[in-house]
């Protein structure tokens, strides 16, 4: 290198170190703290340390100094087209993963070794001496390296700038710039195409250092506003859209993209068309809030206008919250308000079932027993039509007392709980546990399923009055039910070993079963005689629609 170039070579590395130091530091001040930020500062720190080198070689006067200076420009070198590869999947929105990172620093690491051990192996210097350089084999693997990690790099910015709008082309356009030049150069100068004493690699990137402070000034690039709050967006669950004084999206946050199924390229009054096919409901421009409903999820989109300081909008913002949680909570509440009302009112119908029973069941207990005796008595007075008399109205005084008390028991269970009235065969036998002085034997024929839920009211009803009447008049001491369930059928057979009767006459209780039945369609049909018993047979016909949910059950 000639000596007369050795001041302006100087001056114009020292301008680069000026411009890219600069670069460093108002990254540094400016940008996020992220791997974004740091692994471009980590690309432009690799030329800092390229430039330094090359003013440690013009000062350097001995093999090695020269060794030690080259060592740093290596080291800038080397870890060059990593740094650029990482900022670049970086900024396209991608995790870093282990391996890549783990595996472009260790090539690097490796390329770096090589150059600082060169004496032990001339793999990367064939020929190094102040005089002359020579470059080895490992050299040049670097070199495809760099370049093609570089130019990937370049591809991928370029291709996060031009296709989504959330960055600016004209920072695509610097940064790809800032990069690409230093390295053509260097190219050039490798090929022997630009061949004089300047070094124009490293002088070059004082030209790299203005357009990244160009990009980081003028687009914001790496700056909070830009990136910070874009990283903070994308990791909340709230979706965040922006659109411009055109209606444009200018900003739409990943969760916003997956909530509304929406894209750049989605214009505001697409948008409000789609909120308002989803929310039921017509929604303008100028809404403040609305609530749609999507796959099942419920979504709260609150709307806002920016304004500059004449109050004219500029910009609009949407942001979309999951309130389904809200609404399960608000579900929860309703449920354990109505269950909380219903334990009180099981509680109170407890407390009075209780009171019946102690006052009413007792009585009716005691004029049943005091029947009893007055028969007892009345067996051993001498025949007589006043002693018949009167023991027929004991006889039917206790009847009487037994089938209020039977009937008391029934009406206390309906006070207690309803549980059994969810099937045919718990309300028949929730009836024959109150009875206590008749054998009664139950016999179920058939499947019972939710297709004769439909008429477990009117057989429990039948079913009650019929034993009442038994206990109360027939004088029998066993009775036999049939249930059976012949699908479209649902048929109630009641026989007891009563005294009978050769003429039943249907008063209020005959009469209310028959009504019952027919108004299911159904008939009742009720037999007797003298000395055979009481005989109730109640078929109730399954409707079409019950038959159908039957078989899709």
């Amino acid at each position: 290198m000639k000596a007369e170039l050795l001041p302006v070579i100087t001056g114009m590395l020292l301008a680069a170190l000026f411009t890219v130091f600069s670069a460093v530091l108002w990254l540094l001040v400016k940008g996020s703290r992220s791997k974004v930020t740091f692994s471009f500062v980590g690309c432009v720190f690799s030329q800092l340390l390229w430039i330094i080198s090359q003013l440690m070689i013009i000062m350097s006067e001995s093999e090695k100094q020269f060794l030690i200076s080259y060592a740093v420009g290596n080291l800038g070198i080397c870890f060059l087209g990593s740094c650029w590869l990482l900022f670049a999947v970086s900024y396209m929105d991608r995790e870093l993963s282990k391996p890549l990172v783990t595996g472009t620093l260790t090539f690097s690491t490796f390329i770096f070794l090589c150059a600082v051990t060169n004496p032990l192996h001339k793999f990367y210097y064939t020929d190094f001496s102040p005089e002359a350089v020579v470059h080895g084999p490992v050299f040049y693997i670097m070199q495809v390296y760099t370049y093609t990690v570089m130019l990937i790099g370049i591809a991928l910015v370029c291709k996060k700038c031009f296709e989504i709008k959330e960055r600016s082309r004209g920072q695509a356009v610097l940064l790809t710039l800032a990069t690409a030049i230093p390295l053509t150069i260097n190219l050039l100068t490798l090929g022997g195409i630009i061949s004089i004493d300047l070094a124009l690699t490293p002088i070059s990137f004082a030209l790299s250092g203005i357009l990244i402070l160009l990009a980081t000034y003028r687009y914001g690039f790496l700056n909070v506003n830009d990136v910070a709050f874009e990283d903070a967006f994308n990791t909340i669950e709230e979706g965040v859209v922006i659109f411009n004084h055109r209606d444009r999206i200018t900003y739409l946050s990943t969760a916003a993209r997956r909530q509304l199924d929406i894209s750049e390229k989605t214009d505001l009054t697409s948008l409000m068309g789609y909120i308002s096919e989803l929310a039921g409901k017509a929604v303008d421009k100028n809404f403040d809030y609305a609530e749609i409903k999507k796959n099942g999820t419920v979504y709260g989109i609150r709307h806002y206008h920016c304004c500059n300081d004449k109050g004219v909008s500029v910009a609009q913002l949407l942001i979309v919250s999951d309130i389904s949680r809200y609404y399960q909570l608000i579900e929860k509440t309703d449920e354990l308000a109505l269950a909380r009302q219903k334990l009180v009112l099981e509680q109170e119908r407890n407390r009075i079932a209780q009171e019946v029973h102690d006052t009413a069941g007792h009585t009716f207990t005691i004029i049943s027993s005091l029947a009893k005796l007055s028969k007892a008595r009345l067996a051993n007075i001498a025949a007589s039509p006043e002693a018949n008399e009167l023991l027929e109205f004991a006889e039917k005084t206790e009847s009487l007392a037994r089938g209020g008390l039977t009937q008391l028991r029934c009406s206390i269970n309906d006070l207690r709980e309803d549980s059994f009235m969810t099937t045919v065969t718990a309300a028949v036998r929730t009836v024959t546990n109150a009875v206590r002085d008749i054998n009664i034997q139950v016999c179920v024929q058939g499947t019972e399923d939710e297709r004769y839920s439909f008429c477990v009211q009117n057989i429990y009803s039948s079913f009650r009055e019929l034993i009442t009447n038994s206990v109360r008049y027939s004088g029998a001491d066993r009775i036999d039910v049939i249930i059976k369930f012949l699908g479209t059928w649902v048929e109630l057979y009641v026989f007891d070993n009563g005294r009978g009767c050769s003429e039943i006459t249907a008063h209020d209780g005959l009469r209310g079963i028959t009504e019952r039945t027919e108004a299911l369609d159904g008939t009742a049909v009720f037999r007797s005689g003298e000395g055979i018993g009481f005989t109730a047979i109640i078929k109730i016909p399954v409707k079409e629609e019950q038959n159908d949910k039957g078989d899709n059950s």
